[in-house]
């Protein structure tokens, strides 16, 4: 039986959305009272990122490879990381619900990935990590931007574990470069050297990091912030992204 003061808050709610009535943010269809931000049908398109993947980078591997076993990148260019951790492929309409936090500035629609990103908090120990590094955007985009959706990403992640042992650190800072979308595949791998620096010199030094970012493609600017931190004293850095694209 509901309190008073939950029964009090599903009227407040119903009242809301009959004032204010939502919209689903891909089809558009109005939602019912259970649903927020996603229909019902569009919620079931987002899958999780199947197995097997590389247990370096979490690129998806194909269904007849092994479940323990690197992709052909992280064999043949060993990246810095020591280990990566996505949860769904970054195609339709994950695509769609970025495009409208980055570039429509709908920054609550993160929480889409809310119970998704709980389960896989309770899947490892982020205990483990004593650090956890949002990747950075330059400081003139993220003025345009108004927020940097990979720290509030790694916000959510420390909420989700419900820990206090791991803090957050803008330990790194990135120059202005161009967007990574504007450029080829060997562009991207080559364009960044050098793009990130230590905000704090000894703050890497010694720690295990968790870096942080919205999506992941070619790996290139996670590899790229990673040799930063390993370079200046970093044991162990691993990465999560809430999307991992197929493009290598």
């Amino acid at each position: 039986m509901l309190g008073f003061s939950d029964e009090f808050n599903c009227y407040w709610r119903s009242l809301l959305r009959i004032l204010y009535p939502a919209a689903c943010a891909l089809c558009r269809i109005p939602l019912v009272l259970e649903e927020t931000y996603l229909c019902r049908t569009c919620i079931l398109k987002i899958e999780p990122l199947k197995d097997p993947k590389c247990i370096k980078c979490a690129h998806p591997l194909p269904p007849y490879g092994t479940y323990k076993s690197l992709c052909s990148a992280c064999r043949s260019a060993r990246p810095y990381y020591d280990r990566g951790f996505a949860l769904v492929p970054y195609e339709e309409p994950v695509k769609s619900i970025f495009h409208q936090i980055k570039f429509g500035k709908k920054l609550w629609l993160l929480k889409i990935f809310t119970k998704i990103l709980h389960r896989f908090s309770k899947s490892i120990d982020l205990k483990n990590y004593e650090l956890i590094v949002p990747v950075p955007l330059d400081r003139s985009r993220r003025r345009e931007r108004g927020f940097n959706q990979a720290y509030v990403i790694a916000q959510m992640l420390k909420r989700s574990a419900q820990t206090s042992s791991i803090q957050i650190s803008e330990l790194l800072r990135k120059r202005r470069t161009l967007p990574q979308s504007q450029l080829r595949r060997e562009e991207r791998l080559s364009h960044l050297k050098g793009a990130f620096s230590l905000r704090k010199r000894e703050g890497a030094n010694g720690r295990q990091i968790l870096l942080v970012d919205d999506i992941v493609t070619t790996g290139s600017t996670i590899n790229e912030c990673a040799k930063t931190l390993k370079e200046n004293g970093a044991e162990r850095v691993d990465f999560f992204a809430i999307a991992r694209s197929e493009f290598t």
